[in-house]
């Protein structure tokens, strides 16, 4: 990412945490929908499946779709236009509109993308927002801040001064009162609107319907009451069948808002019609005499050939918004167009990837929640990491960047490595549960002195390790300790090499002090992290073993994941490699439980624990139960579950060092919950989570100690 990107990138971060109105809006309205999704998606087991599939198809058959939806369309009396581009969409609907008149308008995702209302109003015509938030935004000259809630940032005294000063008189500073105030101003455009406009949930290619859902009223209103109605609709939201629109406004609800249908729904299929028994003709009816679909190509075909169709699967519910970490603290400041990081992939198959890297490329943190929160499982990190490769192909690494994955590249780099460790925060402290902080002034680098730093060892972990002798080994594993374990929090190696000697299990450990490669394919550079994993491939292919472990989950995910994905057009013989180490990958919790007979420990540890699970853990490698399961199984450990353990606590590598601000915020919120446990350890299983963790509770004075699991279960088999 450019410097001038990067600027505008920390400038809207800077602005979105400094907003703590819009942040409790956006809290208050989480609080509400998280749960009620997560309570009704259990209702609906196979929909997600399903509603993937459907849209899978459809992108893979669009133009097959577009064909069939138009003819369907026509022959209902629609009338059909598809815009290249915003310019032929904006002109278009322009055309439809007397001078001066009169525009009633729902809200409309696509609407936005072509930015029609300001378009219209350049064009003196009226727009008038109906959706109640879209019209506080409007009164209020700002822009929405969730796609679902878009004023949930303004407090409802705002909301009063603006009702009143439409109403011409004062009203009281209630829900009741100015939900009435606009209700019967909003009849008064409706009732008089020359044109209605709205967006589509979807369009059925069999039957020529537009399918709406909504939870006020007001876009029924829209459609039927005036004598024009226009349609704006990304070519995306076209489906199959009848029923197949059905499933995506089910999603809608169950995933947008934790409904199990919206409040209403509704089908059009034509102009408005009402039989003369009489002639025994028909004339126009009640409604709209005139229907027009205005379909957007607008960079469709070109997210598709440049491998983003996926992104066209997105049926804009909301629910990866009510998840995303990123968006929780700097709202509508993430994203171009769309909000979030669908947001930002929007930008860049637009053909414009320096709006992508403005609305925030580089603030995706890779925790995954939007994907499990998605109804159509949408990968939105995966396509975030690939435009950051394209990034680095037309632009180049950095300066910082390049010169440290190139040293990662090298053996026996531990006295550069201890000069730019803090780099990418992925190091932890030597022992920080015993008061051996390090604090240092980094201010040239954007983050507070007080942010708790690591010490480095003389010596990597992979230099001093004596793995215990084994006569007669249950299992025989490779260990990969990543640079956390190798360069600074040698203890958790060694209490994972007590841990498995108690086990009767034998280690080998590779002897190049190298990275993973994680750091650099999450910033999108692959040349690096080829020469990495070739390397860790090579180091770890020559070893005779059952499995290879990590206690760290990015490291694991980088082999079990990441190394075939970069190696899936080398020769057969390194994808063979690749594979065969894949399939060994385990996380030490999952090879504890499950690949041996797991020896009980006998000493007490007398704490009480809580745990968080690791983004990668949990929802790449699907490791939750396990952690918990071997904390439980020693003596004098109390267990407490934590609120929302498996969100994300902001550390994200590079992240916390480009965005420290946003890193820490994000984490207090864990802190707090963490708190709330009255725990006395904080147990994870992530080396880059720990140190995280320990800087936050130190600053902000907590008393609970931080461990690894495995640390934990060392001191139970007697370890101190």
């Amino acid at each position: 990412m450019g410097k001038h990107a990067y600027k505008i990138v920390k400038s809207k971060v800077t602005e979105g945490l400094h907003d703590i109105q819009s942040r409790k809006g956006r809290f208050i309205a989480f609080n509400s929908i998280r749960p009620a999704m997560t309570n009704m998606v259990p209702n609906y087991p196979e929909l997600s499946n399903r509603l993937r599939g459907i849209k899978e198809y459809s992108i893979d058959h669009l133009d097959e779709m577009i064909t069939k939806a138009q003819k369907s369309l026509e022959k209902k009396g629609c009338k059909v236009f598809f815009a290249e581009s915003v310019e032929d969409a904006q002109k278009y609907i322009a055309s439809l509109i007397p001078n001066n008149g009169l525009v009633v308008k729902s809200k409309s995702n696509a609407g936005k993308e072509i930015n029609i209302s300001h378009y219209l109003e350049d064009c003196d015509v009226t727009v008038v927002e109906t959706d109640l938030g879209d019209r506080i935004n409007q009164l209020d000259k700002g822009e929405a801040s969730h796609s679902l809630a878009p004023a949930i940032h303004i407090p409802i005294e705002r909301v009063t001064e603006l009702f009143s000063e439409e109403a011409g008189e004062q009203l009281k500073c209630t829900p009741e009162a100015l939900v009435i105030s606009a209700r019967k101003q909003l009849r008064d455009y409706l009732v008089n609107a020359d044109v209605g406009i709205s967006g589509a949930n979807a369009i059925a290619a069999d039957t020529g319907s537009v399918f709406l859902t909504e939870n006020e009223g007001n876009i029924r209103a829209v459609t039927m009451m005036p004598k024009v109605h226009i349609v704006i609709a990304g070519v995306e939201k076209i489906v199959p069948t009848l029923e197949d629109a059905m499933q995506v406004l089910r999603s809608a609800a169950v995933y947008g808002v934790g409904q199990d249908i919206g409040t209403y729904v509704s089908m059009i299929s034509g102009v408005s019609e009402s039989l003369d028994p009489d002639l025994n003709t028909f004339s126009q009816g009640q409604g709209p005499g005139e229907v027009h679909i205005v379909f957007l190509k607008h960079g469709r075909k070109e997210a598709i050939d440049a491998g983003f169709k996926e992104s066209l699967y997105c049926i804009n519910c909301g629910s990866c918004l009510n998840f995303c970490p990123v968006y929780a603290e700097v709202g509508s400041k993430y994203g171009y167009k769309y909000l979030g990081g669908r947001g930002v992939v929007f930008g860049a198959f637009h053909g414009d990837l320096e709006k992508a890297e403005e609305g925030g490329l580089s603030l995706c943190i890779g925790c995954q929640k939007c994907v499990k929160a998605c109804p159509v499982q949408m990968r939105t990190p995966d396509m975030i990491w690939k435009l950051r490769q394209k990034a680095v192909t037309n632009e180049g690494l950095s300066k910082t960047k390049n010169f440290v994955f190139s040293a990662l590249t090298r053996k026996q780099i531990l006295p550069l490595v201890s000069k730019l460790g803090t780099l990418f925060g992925g190091v932890i402290l030597e022992d920080a549960n015993k008061g051996m902080t390090s604090r240092v002034a980094l201010n040239s680098m954007g983050m507070p002195k007080e942010r708790v730093l690591p010490r480095f060892k003389g010596k990597t972990f992979a230099e001093t390790a004596q793995p215990k002798m084994i006569i007669n080994p249950v299992k025989k594993v490779g260990f990969f300790p990543g640079c956390v374990v190798n360069y600074t929090d040698t203890d958790l190696g060694e209490a994972l090499l007590h841990v498995l000697g108690e086990n009767n299990v034998e280690v080998k450990i590779g002897k190049e002090d190298l990275c993973c490669g994680i750091p650099s394919i999450v910033s999108g550079d692959l040349a690096h992290a080829k020469e990495m994993a070739l390397k860790n491939i090579n180091a770890y292919s020559a070893f005779d073993i059952d499995a290879l472990a990590f206690v760290c989950p990015s490291c694991a995910v980088a082999f079990k994941e990441e190394y075939p994905k970069l190696f899936a057009d080398a020769s057969p013989e390194i994808r063979e490699k690749v594979q065969k180490l894949a399939s060994k990958v385990k996380d030490i919790n999952e090879f504890l439980l499950h690949d041996i007979e797991l020896k009980l420990p006998e000493q007490e540890v007398t704490e009480i624990v809580t745990y968080h699970d690791p983004c990668h853990l949990a929802r790449s490698l699907n490791i939750k139960e396990e952690p918990r399961e071997i904390l439980q199984k020693i003596q004098g450990v109390k267990f407490v579950e934590m609120k929302d353990a498996d969100m994300c606590c902001g550390f994200g590598g590079s992240f916390s060092l480009s965005f420290y601000e946003l890193s820490h915020r994000i984490n207090e919120d864990k802190l707090d919950n963490i708190d709330d446990t009255q725990a006395t350890t904080l147990a994870t299983s992530c080396p880059g989570c720990m140190i995280h963790f320990q800087d936050g509770i130190t600053q902000h004075h907590m008393k609970q100690k931080v461990a690894h699991v495995v640390q934990i279960l060392s001191r139970a088999y007697g370890r101190r």
